[in-house]
């Protein structure tokens, strides 16, 4: 009697995809539960990939707990752990996570969509830390020179969490100032002198100040603090695409080791560009769907061959926040965007890069 639950591997390879795992991930999972109990080999050959990748992808699954890697014996055995277990926790993640957002939901008094009126400068510096520390993909930040110890902190937080951090720092004297800058920041401006101070996280919360409020002088201007997705946009481009290309690159970080996964464009822009110009290969598995449409998002894998961008000199975009990839796939060549896009063919939600 045929089994009208078992789903064709595309569909469950796609599911997998869907929640996480990249194409290869999702391909090697499936190796080892047909498979398994099996060696590295045999899984390797029916994943499609070679003997020594099949060992860092079964490590990021088990620390994913969907398998588990008995290195103790020779050869190496991998095991499926039973997906009743390695689904039933990520059921009970989703449910944590459920609880959550309902809550904040449910909260009348939460800070979404909220404007604050800041009036000390100590205040200032606290919203900026806290904003900082609640980054989980990008923070875009410019302040005077003098005013980075007491951010300094806070933002190497943000880097050991492998966010995203573009800095430019106004004012700065080369004969009264020393700049340290080791793991503040993935790229380092240094701007004009009077630029105001803003910071977006997420493109989601932020702030924005005379200038006059973060340097020595002080008048009674005020800082304004918010929570709000369309005025986030607004500042990142205006940042991008006035005071960041105006910045003298002082500091530009080295790529993260491959692969990784992200939930902004930006960060998949700027990583590809340093990796591409150390001469790797990078493929792209792309959660994404035709610009303007209501299709539903389906993974994309491609060779990455060329960046539009200028988020690291030299640039070549045409405007500030032009940040694209051009992404060949065997079958065709895409340009794709971060999500909301209107240039590329293609708008992407989330992304992993890896090496080809």
């Amino acid at each position: 009697m045929p089994d009208s639950t078992r789903q064709p591997s595309a569909t469950v390879r796609d599911r997998l995809q869907q929640y996480g795992l990249s194409e290869t991930e999702a391909e090697t999972y499936l190796a080892v539960v047909e498979k398994g109990p099996a060696t590295a080999r045999t899984v390797a050959e029916t994943a499609g990939v070679s003997t020594s990748y099949v060992y860092d992808i079964c490590d990021s699954l088990a620390a994913d707990g969907f398998v588990t890697v008995d290195d103790h014996r020779t050869p190496t055995v991998i095991r499926a752990t039973p997906p009743s277990e390695a689904f039933g926790a990520l059921k009970r993640e989703l449910d944590t996570l459920e609880t959550a957002v309902q809550s904040r939901y449910e909260d009348n008094s939460t800070a979404d969509n909220s404007f604050e009126v800041v009036k000390s400068r100590p205040t200032i510096v606290k919203r900026l830390e806290q904003h900082i520390d609640a980054a989980d993909c990008e923070v875009v930040l410019q302040l005077p020179a003098r005013r980075l110890p007491d951010l300094r902190e806070p933002l190497r937080r943000a880097r050991e969490r492998g966010i995203l951090v573009l800095l430019t720092l106004s004012g700065y004297d080369a004969q009264s100032m020393t700049l340290e800058l080791d793991g503040v920041a993935n790229a380092v401006r240094l701007g004009l002198d009077g630029a105001p101070s803003l910071l977006a996280t997420d493109q989601q919360r932020g702030l924005v100040s005379p200038s006059t409020m973060l340097s020595w002088d002080h008048d009674e201007t005020n800082a304004i603090t918010f929570t709000q997705e369309a005025v986030a946009a607004v500042l990142v481009g205006s940042y991008l695409g006035n005071y960041w290309p105006i910045g003298e690159e002082v500091l530009v970080s080295r790529p993260p080791s491959l692969p990784v996964r992200y939930d902004m464009f930006r960060p998949v822009v700027f990583t590809t560009t340093l990796a591409l110009r150390a001469g790797e290969s990078v493929v792209a598995d792309l959660y994404a769907r035709p610009t303007g449409s209501d299709d539903d998002f389906e993974v994309i894998t491609g060779d990455v061959v060329d960046v539009r961008q200028n988020l690291l000199e030299p640039s070549n975009s045409d405007f500030g926040f032009e940040n694209s990839l051009v992404v060949d796939t065997g079958q065709e060549r895409l340009t794709v965007g971060g999500y909301g896009a209107f240039l590329e063919d293609y708008e992407v939600k989330h992304t992993t890069l890896r090496r080809a």
